[in-house]
């Protein structure tokens, strides 16, 4: 460098003391994800095993509304019960071990002005959360794995809805109605087990911005008497891109994963995980994690053997740093008949 006179920029070595260690760092907290809120969670103790999953017609097949095979006459023989049993099928799961990491040299971590490996570690956190939430969405928007699926282009006969959802207006009110449609599917075939409190419905952000400035939307609101309320956040906030958290008795779930698709040193393509202008309508009751052995009307459900373990060791040999997240799972469907499956709800 060319000798030079002192001034205001030259009279100190930069660093990141000037702005106290300021790190724009977007690592996304693995617990703000979404995904638990429309998948549960359940801890297994094996790598493979099978769910059982039972059929429900049983529990409420009235073939003979006067009774006559279950009626039991005084003094007459019990009748037989021989087809009372109920149908049901072992499905297998079987977990798979991921992991995330890195390297870093001695020197280049010690010589750090911020805690860098700790940094890293968020890094790899948040890329396998977000591998978890891309893995059950490959699962959940396969459509082939509903019992019910409806396309808006082409919807059922029994569904009134001649044009997309993001342009329904109030005395139209597809979007109600297709809400209704795929909760009292899931209601009937899983004779009234899943309530509408337990079903929510599940969207990306470019799907609930379209959808929460259709006119349906807009004029609700309007005529609403809590308008007001509702608009200053006080209840019910539009915290879903648009969307409150309840909509028509339901639950918003807006999936707002980001993956990039590029290689590294190519121009970054960044998307959201799940698909434009697909709904899922899921059953998604009781807590966070599930019970090994217990029954679940939780559509969709994520078996955890070993989940984001963080590891890190100093190579004394090599001089570095070596850090990775392992996470052991499997997403499986475990609930067919508590789900269905929406697309083509946006116009072009």
């Amino acid at each position: 460098m060319a000798a030079a006179f002192p001034g205001q920029f030259n009279t100190y070595i930069p660093s990141t003391e000037a702005t106290d260690n300021l790190i724009a760092d977007f690592s996304r907290n693995p617990d703000r994800f979404k995904l638990a809120e429309w998948c549960q969670y359940l801890k297994v103790e094996k790598n493979k095993g099978f769910f059982t999953e039972m059929t429900v017609e049983q529990a409420g097949r009235i073939v003979n509304t006067d009774g006559d095979d279950m009626r039991w006459a005084d003094g007459n023989e019990a009748p037989r019960q021989s087809f009372g049993a109920e149908s049901f099928e072992f499905k297998p799961y079987v977990t798979e071990r991921y992991v995330s990491g890195f390297e870093l040299g001695e020197m280049a971590a010690e010589q750090a002005s911020w805690d860098v490996l700790a940094q890293h570690a968020r890094i790899h956190a948040q890329r396998m959360m977000t591998f978890r939430t891309v893995k059950a969405l490959s699962v959940a928007q396969n459509s082939s794995n509903y019992d019910v699926t409806v396309d808006i282009a082409a919807p059922p006969a029994d569904l009134n809805v001649t044009d997309k959802l993001d342009v329904s207006t109030t005395s139209e009110a597809f979007i109600k109605r297709t809400f209704d449609y795929a909760a009292e599917q899931i209601y009937q075939r899983t004779l009234g087990a899943v309530q509408q409190s337990d079903i929510c419905f599940v969207m990306n952000p470019l799907t609930a911005r379209r959808l929460s400035v259709a006119p349906e939307l807009r004029e609700t609101l309007i005529q609403s008497p809590y308008a007001m309320q509702i608009i200053d956040k006080q209840i019910g906030p539009d915290t879903n891109w648009g969307l409150p958290n309840q909509l028509f008795g339901y639950k918003i779930v807006c999936e707002d994963a980001v993956k990039v698709t590029s290689i590294k040193g190519a121009t970054a393509a960044r998307s959201y995980a799940m698909d434009d202008g697909v709904i899922l309508a899921v059953s998604r009751p009781g807590g966070l994690v599930g019970v090994e052995g217990s029954p679940s009307f939780s559509t969709f459900q994520v078996f955890l053997k070993t989940e984001m373990l963080v590891e890190s060791k100093h190579d004394q040999d090599n001089k570095r740093h070596v850090g990775r997240v392992i996470d052991d799972f499997d997403v499986r469907m475990v609930a067919p008949l508590a789900g269905v499956y929406i697309n083509n709800v946006l116009t072009a």
